[in-house]
Order: structure tokens, then C-alpha cells, then sequence
């Protein structure tokens, strides 16, 4: 093991998401909707104090005008970050149940709630917030999604990437782009500067999604999946399905293409047609179509944990969609088209939809498969693979959630000798690159390996705090080494994705007058990430792992005259 030299960072690091990373959201005045969240931070190690309740908001409203946006959320979401030790850490904001839907902007133009949140801060080329403000309206009477996302990776089919045809499928060309690119993006940071060339958004964005379904055990079940994912390396079939109708099947070419990229790679890509309303028999670790109706199609499937959908539709998320009847038998109680919270109910991990109509220009690409598969997490793999922000879109799920990566392992001892060093062990099979270690959820080191990560790495943090008899909350954080990957049979095989996976254990410290004798015992396991109580008379070692990523890169701008269609 490798004592590494201390290089306290300068500013966060550009990592994975991980516990330090994490808002949680809220309605305050709900004690469902609270429960969920603590149970949630407890399952990810994310401190109770980047939980953030919000006042003043009916639980069962599933709308909002902006100015009660504006005097309720906005304050409080702003007030929770400010009061953070390291405000410039939080790069997720995760929603709970109980918060509205969508708010009603003005002239009939509305966004999700969670849009809304994702935008905070940012601003357009005249310096005026973007949140508030209507997105483009068109000369047909329909608004446009006219915010670029900066962290969208944009491309275009070549001739003979794509061997199915739809009139609709302009906007759905990322994934040979990401084939053929040698190096992926870099994980996401939200205090990033970023800046579309269309310059309609400068300043921070985050990834913001929803623990969410039918109701708040649903929500609980997403996190449980999310965490029982992590490094589980699916091998169930990542199924696209061909949609419905043209409309629907605008993101058809790139999906038959991604799969066959995919199942070249070794995953166990699919591409299903024609459309099947009523599929079943299916185990999926994906499952992207389009369709108005998919009831049937949706329930009869198995979903390994880690499962990803999206059905391209207008209304799979309006509000209605999310509550059953009175007497809990009918769920939702009245449905518009098909919806997202059924996919939750039947296994699903994570899961989007539209709280408006949206155009069928505007949903998830298929490439965010492949940014699934090259181990970002959940959220990174969406927002990559998004053209635009600020506009109808909701996710479900856990962004934490990475199925297709190894987390670190890291350990430290339970007690440590008031002035002495706190010694921190992390490995990974790529290397480590870097930990960091929080007390109380303050950064106290950051320590860079010097050269050559090391696979183990033991790492001394000499500044430790505390006085004898105090007992610490500690967050240990490690960063994998990111190293490149092969994919048979795409037009660049050797690829290089920047995940930047973390791995984490929380644990209580106790501060002893005298340096602790190791009594021989194993380390306690921590797996889960959740808080352990380490406390005793022994030298333990909490363990724990857990994983992130996230990335960004300038978009591209919007080309002209895509063709648009309601689904």
C-alpha cells in the first residue's frame, strides 16, 4: 500500500455523484414525504443536513403558479444550498413525492417542478433568469423547447448507420457520435460554467430527479432498487421496441442502431419489431419504445434492478398520473395515455415521462444506454442524452444508480488518537485516484494520488479535528481511476469514458486520549453506504461502496427546419 502525499484541492472536484453531492427536496409539511427522504439519505450516507424541506405547499396539489414557485421552492432551495459547508459540491437534486408536478409559467406555457429546480441560477445572453421566463412560441401555437442543454452530446448518423427510417428522426442522432468518439465526457459538475453556443443558458445546472409513483412506497422501492444495483453488471436484454406510430417513433433509427451496437459490444442489446402493445416475457435491464397505450406492454415484463425505460408519449407524466382511487384498487385512478408510475410499480428503476405536451423532439436519446453501460450513473446517462432543459421532462428514480460499475472500497478505523493521523484505506481494481475525507459534512482533506494511482491506497490525513471523548461523523469518499474500455465492433473500439466513480462509508469516529490497540477484529461492514454506529472498544473499520458519475460537454446547436409532431 502506497502512503500517498497530501494535495489539498483548491476547488470540489469533478466527480461521480456521490453522498457530498446530494439535495434532497421535499415538502416539509408532509410527514410521508419526509420520511421518505431521511430514508433515502440514510440509504445513499447523504447527511440530514442537505435535506431540504420546503413549507407552505398542499401535499396533494399537483400544480403551481410560478409565484407560488417563486415564494415557496425557489427561496428555500436557494436558503438549503447557502447553508451548506460546500454549497459548490451539490451537482443532484432528487424531488420526493409530495411536491407539485408541473408550474404554470404564464400565457399557458408551463415546465415540470423539477426542470424548474434544474435551471436555478441560470441565466440567458441578456443576464435575466431563465427560470420564469416562457420557452419560444412558435408561429403554429406551439411553445418549442428552445433552452439548450450544455451537457447534451449532439451528433449525426453517417450513411449506413441506420437501417430503419422515420420522417421524425432528426433530433434522435446522438449515439453514432458516441461510437465514434474516442474519449466520453467528463462527469458532470454542476458549478461548472456552461455556456450552449447558442448562448441561451450560462451559469450552474443540475441533475434533478423524483422518488415518485403511485405513492410514497413506491418511492421508497425506487431507492432500494437504485441501491441494490450498484456493480451488478446487468445481463438482461437492454430492449428497444419499435413504437407505435411515426410519431412515436421518432427515436426509432438511433434505437435499432444503439442496440446492435451494444449487443456487438457483448451486452445483451435488442431491437424488437413490429411494436407489441401487449409484450410480455421479457427480463429487461432496458426498455425504450413509443406508445399511447402500453399498459399491458409494461406490466409484463420482469425488471432486473438498475432497469432503465422511456416511452416516448406526450402525457405518460401529467399529474393525474401519479394518484390511484380513493380505495387504492385502480392506480392511476384517471389516465392520460400511458402512465410513467407503472413502470415503477412493475420493477422499473428508473423511469421518464412529460408533465405537458412536450413534441416529439425532446425525450431521452438511446444513447444514454450506451453512457449507461460505459458506468455513469442513472442521472449522467439521461442528462447526456437530453437535447434540451427547462421544458416538460420528469425523471424517476435514483441518479445514484450505477448498475454497470465498480464502486471503491473504503475503510478507516473506528477510533483514532486525539492529534494523531486518521489513516484511510481505498481500493479498486482500476486504481485509486483520489479521497476525500468530511467531518460533520465538511471537507476536511482532499488528497490526490501523486503519479500512478494506486489499486490500494492508504492515505493519512494529518489535520484530523476533534478532542478526546468526542464521537465524529465521518464521510470517507473515493475516486476510481478511469481507464479505457473495449467495445468490439464499433467504429472506435478503444473508448474512454470519464466516469469517475465514487465509492463511500460513513461511520462515527470516536476521539480516545491514547492511540487505539488493534484487537484483531474485521472491519465492519457498511455495503450499503447507510450510517453505522462504530463507536465500540475495538479499532473497526467501516466499509462501504457505493459509486457515481456524471459529465458534460457544449452542446450543439439546434439544427433548422426538424420536423415536429405532437405524440
Amino acid at each position: 500500500m502506497a502512503l500517498l502525499l497530501l494535495l489539498p484541492l483548491l476547488a470540489p472536484a469533478h466527480a461521480g455523484g456521490g453522498p457530498m453531492n446530494v439535495l434532497v427536496l421535499y415538502n416539509g409539511d408532509d410527514p410521508d414525504a419526509e420520511s421518505v427522504a431521511e430514508y433515502y439519505a440514510d440509504a445513499r450516507s447523504i447527511p440530514l443536513g442537505q435535506l431540504c424541506g420546503v413549507g407552505g405547499i398542499d401535499p396533494l396539489a399537483q400544480t403551481m403558479t410560478f409565484d407560488d414557485y417563486a415564494a415557496t421552492v425557489q427561496p428555500a432551495f436557494r436558503a438549503c444550498l447557502a447553508a451548506l459547508p460546500q454549497p459548490g459540491e451539490i451537482d443532484y437534486v432528487v424531488t420526493i413525492r409530495g411536491l407539485p408536478y408541473r408550474v404554470d409559467i404564464t400565457d399557458g406555457y408551463s415546465a415540470s417542478l423539477e426542470m424548474m429546480v434544474q435551471v436555478d441560477g441560470g441565466v440567458d445572453q441578456d443576464g435575466v433568469e431563465i427560470a420564469g421566463q416562457p420557452q419560444r412560441y412558435s408561429s403554429s401555437s406551439y411553445y418549442l423547447a428552445s433552452v439548450d442543454n450544455p451537457a447534451f452530446v449532439d451528433g449525426a448518423a453517417e450513411d449506413g448507420d441506420f437501417t430503419v427510417s422515420n420522417p421524425y428522426s432528426a433530433s434522435y442522432q446522438s449515439a453514432p457520435a458516441v461510437v465514434r468518439d474516442s474519449k466520453q465526457p467528463k462527469s458532470f459538475h454542476a458549478s461548472t460554467t456552461w455556456t450552449t453556443l447558442s448562448s441561451d443558458l450560462t451559469g450552474h445546472f443540475y441533475v434533478v430527479s423524483r422518488l415518485d409513483g403511485f405513492d410514497y412506497d413506491d418511492a421508497r422501492d425506487l431507492v432500494d432498487r437504485g441501491s441494490a444495483a450498484d456493480g451488478t453488471f446487468p445481463t438482461a436484454e437492454l430492449l428497444c421496441m419499435a413504437a407505435a406510430d411515426d410519431a412515436r417513433g421518432a427515436r426509432d433509427p438511433e434505437c435499432e442502431f444503439t442496440s446492435r451496437m451494444l449487443a456487438s459490444a457483448g451486452f445483451n442489446g435488442a431491437w424488437l419489431t413490429p411494436h407489441d402493445a401487449s409484450l410480455s416475457g421479457h427480463t429487461v435491464s432496458g426498455y425504450f419504445t413509443g406508445a399511447a397505450d402500453l399498459q399491458n406492454g409494461i406490466a409484463g415484463e420482469t425488471y432486473e434492478p438498475g432497469a432503465i425505460t422511456d416511452n416516448l408519449t406526450s402525457y405518460g407524466a401529467v399529474p393525474s398520473n401519479f394518484f390511484c382511487s380513493d380505495d387504492g384498487l385502480t392506480c392511476p385512478a384517471s389516465e392520460s395515455q400511458t402512465s410513467i408510475a407503472r413502470y415503477v410499480r412493475a420493477g422499473a428503476t428508473g423511469a421518464h415521462g412529460t408533465v405537458n405536451e412536450p413534441l416529439n423532439n425532446v425525450f431521452p436519446l438511446a444513447s444514454s444506454l450506451l453512457f449507461y453501460t460505459f458506468g455513469y450513473n442513472l442521472g449522467e446517462s439521461q442528462l447526456f442524452a437530453l437535447r434540451y432543459v427547462y421544458w416538460q421532462n420528469l425523471f424517476l428514480g435514483d441518479p445514484l444508480t450505477t448498475p454497470y460499475a465498480v464502486r471503491p472500497v473504503v475503510t478507516f478505523p473506528g477510533q483514532v488518537a486525539e492529534g494523531s493521523p486518521f489513516v484511510v484505506q481505498a481500493s479498486h481494481p482500476d486504481g485509486v485516484a483520489e479521497v476525500r475525507v468530511y467531518v460533520g459534512g465538511v471537507l476536511l482533506d482532499a488528497v490526490e494520488v501523486d503519479g500512478e494511482p494506486a489499486t490500494v491506497a492508504s492515505v493519512a490525513v494529518p489535520s484530523w479535528v476533534g478532542t478526546s471523548g468526542d464521537v465524529l461523523d465521518v464521510t470517507a469518499v473515493a475516486i476510481a481511476q478511469d481507464v479505457h474500455v473495449d467495445r468490439a465492433g464499433w467504429p472506435q473500439p478503444d473508448q474512454q469514458p470519464r466516469a469517475e466513480v465514487q465509492g463511500w462509508t460513513r461511520g462515527e469516529v470516536l476521539v480516545t486520549d491514547v492511540e487505539p490497540v488493534d484487537s484483531g477484529d474485521s472491519a465492519a461492514e457498511d455495503s450499503g453506504g447507510q450510517h453505522k454506529d462504530l463507536s465500540g472498544d475495538c479499532g473497526c473499520a467501516a466499509t462501504g461502496v457505493d459509486v457515481g458519475w456524471a459529465a458534460g460537454v457544449v452542446a450543439v446547436g439546434v439544427l433548422a427546419g426538424r420536423r415536429r409532431r405532437a405524440v
